[in-house]
């Protein structure tokens, strides 16, 4: 299979929210190269419009660090899969992004999580109290806008407790792949959703 999109198939559910059963998850298995199958579903209520997209490693299931070591435009290219469960870290711009109650999951590339990274930092300036703030935040973005133009040296790291999240490499020899302990994967941040009364 190369980049082969199953059929999607549609089911019902109860929301988890405001528990309506006018609530439909589309699910799909994507095949991906360079990577393992993976389970994509995206649920939508149509009473609270409550909305949620994830995705599921169906053979990787240990807890699981990526790191990935960019050092040009190509790098900056390589695949993120985050998982809702995923915690992305960027240790040069000291940025994180953890799971949270409305954790979604996502693919993007690194230049992508950098630049939206840098978005959510512009969003804080209407709220900044003081200068010192705004400049902070300003050299802040400063500071993002010259990886992003200049593919600077910059590690990405991923570590999910569940092993759905990875990186799909431009260069693989960049990649180091580590499985953390349980102590290690019981420290992190996770979002769960439950899902009850499948009916198809």
């Amino acid at each position: 299979m190369n980049s082969d999109e199953f059929d999607s198939e549609l089911v019902s559910i109860n929301c988890p929210i405001c528990k309506s059963k006018n609530t439909k998850v589309t699910q799909k298995i994507l095949d991906l190269p360079h990577f393992s199958e993976l389970w994509l579903f995206n649920i939508v209520c149509s009473d609270c419009h409550f909305k949620h997209n994830d995705f599921l490693n169906l053979s990787v299931k240990e807890p699981v660090r990526y790191v990935y070591h960019a050092e040009n435009k190509d790098d900056y290219e390589t695949k993120i899969v985050r998982a809702a469960n995923g915690t992305i870290m960027f240790p040069q711009i000291g940025a994180m992004i953890e799971p949270g109650p409305n954790a979604e999951g996502f693919i993007n590339n690194i230049e992508g999580i950098l630049r939206d990274i840098r978005s959510k930092a512009l969003h804080l300036l209407k709220d900044a109290t003081d200068e010192q703030e705004v400049s902070r935040i300003r050299e802040y973005c400063d500071l993002l806008d010259e990886y992003i133009e200049n593919n600077l040296p910059i590690d990405i790291i991923i570590e999910d407790p569940f092993g759905n999240s990875s990186i799909i490499p431009n260069d693989s020899a960049k990649l180091e792949t580590h499985e953390l302990t349980q102590e290690e994967a019981e420290k992190l941040k996770t979002s769960f959703i439950v899902f009850e009364d499948v009916k198809k």
